[in-house]
């Protein structure tokens, strides 16, 4: 039987705490962690406080690698693909194919032919939660982190730096004599992508 669970997006927090519920609103994972550098850990546990698994960061740059754990074993390595329109990622150790589009946030995972997950944002709610949909509960703590991880990449703010050309008037004393430019810098922006 499939069942929904419901993951915040954090934006781009460094350090997050989420409650995943069910289609019932009910609590039942607490995500809890940091990302960013080297060496961080996404952690997920019951309710009753359990480690059930983690998601390592081992590489930074453009594309990143996480190793994941269940049950404090290595089963798994996600590294982010080039990919702009569609993504095809491969989770080595899990066997799983990960396709979908960061620009839509909606992914299909598989294993073999068998769907083990899927995601896609709540529209409700403009792409504040993403709804994960899992085929089997003994999967959910790894489809959780693999989730999270793609849901981080999708959102990830870009950290360059646009500048914009922003005209003024100056004081005819002034060797120009006219218009000026003021350069400032800000942070590029990513299109909505809803």
């Amino acid at each position: 039987m499939v069942r929904t669970l419901y993951l915040r997006e954090h934006g781009g927090q460094r350090q997050a705490t989420t409650i995943v519920h069910d289609e019932f609103n009910n609590a039942c994972y607490l995500l809890t962690g940091k990302w960013g550098l080297r060496q961080d850990v996404l952690s997920l546990y019951t309710m009753q406080g359990s480690l059930l698994a983690e998601v390592k960061q081992v590489t930074l740059g453009l594309w990143p690698k996480f190793v994941l754990y269940q049950n404090r074993q290595r089963v798994g390595v996600i590294a982010k693909s080039l990919g702009f329109v569609r993504q095809v990622i491969y989770i080595r150790g899990l066997n799983w194919m990960v396709v979908g589009s960061p620009l839509s946030d909606r992914y299909r995972v598989y294993q073999g032919n068998r769907l083990v997950f899927s995601t896609s944002p709540l529209e409700d709610t403009g792409g504040l939660y993403q709804a994960v949909h899992i085929a089997d509960q003994d999967e959910e703590p790894l489809a959780i982190l693999v989730a999270t991880i793609l849901n981080h990449w999708a959102h990830r703010p870009d950290h360059e730096l646009a500048v914009t050309w922003h005209p003024r008037r100056v004081d005819d004393s002034h060797p120009l004599r006219g218009l000026s430019p003021l350069v400032t810098t800000s942070p590029i922006t990513k299109p909505n992508r809803r």
